[in-house]
């Protein structure tokens, strides 16, 4: 009857609270990784970002700018132009014609107006050249019938020089003569001169320089 009334041993409470304590532990294993698992998520994100730049790769000096540069407007002054480049010089010659066709209307000699060839230029060049003084130079119908005529006749007087060139050339013309005797050009007494060209067929151009003395 007493066995009866002596409380029995209660091994279902044990078996309870231990499986309790290995629930928590259990828990807190899984929290320790979860944390574990979130701390390195978070540093592989922080590795994955751009590092700050450090302080001794920048540099130590501010590049300066260059200015723009200024518009020839701008650098000239007010109501100047540009020269250019080609603008002839004293004692120099522009590019003179090279062509050797027939200026003729006729199947004969011609005289040639004007001096495309620059004769007179060339006659002054070869002056100042050779320290003269330059002289007045100018076309006469008088030096065109002298280099028609091939140096004969009055036209040609009282003083001149006759010069066939292959084109209308007047420095040609000058380096010609000067090779004959160059005094004649250099002549200190020559105050003016005239000069002409014609055409002849067969021969080419034709030049003279009449010489007009003091």
């Amino acid at each position: 009857m007493s066995d009866l009334l002596t409380p029995r041993p209660d091994y279902d409470d044990d078996d309870s609270r231990t499986r309790a304590v290995w629930g928590l532990v259990a828990l807190a294993i899984i929290a320790v990784l979860i944390v574990v698992v979130l701390l390195l998520i978070g540093g592989s994100s922080h590795h994955g970002a751009q590092t700050p730049t450090d302080l001794s790769q920048l540099p130590t000096t501010v590049p300066t700018s260059s200015a723009p540069p200024s518009s020839p407007a701008a650098s000239s002054p007010a109501g100047s132009s540009p020269a250019t480049s080609g603008a002839p010089t004293s004692g120099s010659t522009s590019p003179v014609p090279t062509s050797t066709a027939n200026p003729c209307p006729t199947p004969g000699a011609c005289p040639v107006a004007g001096d495309a060839g620059q004769l007179v230029a060339a006659v002054n060049a070869f002056r100042t050249g050779h320290g003269r003084a330059p002289a007045t130079g100018a076309v006469s119908p008088q030096a065109q019938q002298c280099a028609l005529s091939q140096g004969n006749g009055p036209a040609c007087a009282p003083s001149f020089a006759w010069e066939p060139v292959p084109t209308q050339d007047g420095a040609k013309a000058v380096e010609l003569i000067a090779g004959r005797g160059g005094d004649w050009l250099l002549d200190p007494a020559m105050t003016s001169f005239s000069v002409g060209w014609a055409y002849a067929p067969g021969t080419g151009y034709e030049c003279a320089i009449v010489k007009i003395r003091s």
